[in-house]
């Protein structure tokens, strides 16, 4: 799957700038460590290509809370997720209950927007998702092993959507748990070994279940 940066940062009305910041510093009342980082939005998508622009995490934000805020237009911030392979089973995460979006659902892991780190143009979906696997598990790009794009799936209500890809990591499930709460970043408030005879309780993230009937 190839990602372009070829579209340019939308221009919003001035009611839409006004909402948009009257949100934001709402948010930052309850997250006061929210970041207004350059994140992803597809404009097209197609088998092969993700044609868009970059975007304001503040503007995604934005519509999370208030979807109709752009009118006719949606904005499609593009998110990675893993669909983890550890030595004894599938790994999924769930969400911390102080998580600003889908709060305590259980989603593949590692996931997180498409950002631009370091002010760069060129998107690579893999390299996206080793930085989520250090940010949030603690574990490094040498000790994961991305393969392709498994899916693309829409968020009905937000418009996110997830490329889910496979990653396989040469750790048993304790000792990923134990990397995750000594280096991870608190993403997670517990990660679960999938078993055939043992589900997890509460609701999960679309994408999950989708990646699940693929694996």
């Amino acid at each position: 799957m190839h990602v372009l940066v070829d579209r340019p940062l939308p221009a919003l009305t001035e009611a839409q700038e006004a909402a948009v910041s009257r949100i934001w510093a709402d948010a930052l009342q309850s997250y006061p460590a929210l970041y207004n980082g350059r994140v992803f939005c597809a404009d097209d998508i197609t088998p092969s290509h993700i044609h868009g622009h970059w975007s304001e995490y503040r503007r995604v934000l934005a519509q999370m809370k208030e979807p109709g805020i752009y009118g006719d237009t949606v904005l499609k911030p593009l998110a990675v997720v893993g669909l983890m392979f550890a030595q004894d089973g599938v790994v999924i995460g769930r969400r911390a209950d102080t998580s600003i979006y889908l709060p305590g659902y259980w989603q593949g892991a590692p996931a997180g927007n498409v950002e631009s780190r370091a002010q760069e143009n060129i998107v690579d979906l893999p390299t996206q998702l080793l930085a989520e696997c250090e940010e949030e598990l603690g574990l490094t790009p040498a000790e994961c092993q991305v393969g392709p794009c498994l899916l693309a799936c829409e968020h009905p209500s937000t418009h996110i959507v997830d490329i889910g890809m496979r990653i396989d990591v040469a750790l048993s499930f304790s000792d990923l748990q134990k990397r995750c709460r000594e280096q991870g970043n608190a993403e997670y408030g517990a990660l679960h070994l999938i078993r055939p005879d043992h589900t997890p309780e509460g609701p999960v993230v679309p994408t999950l279940a989708a990646l699940l009937e693929l694996s």
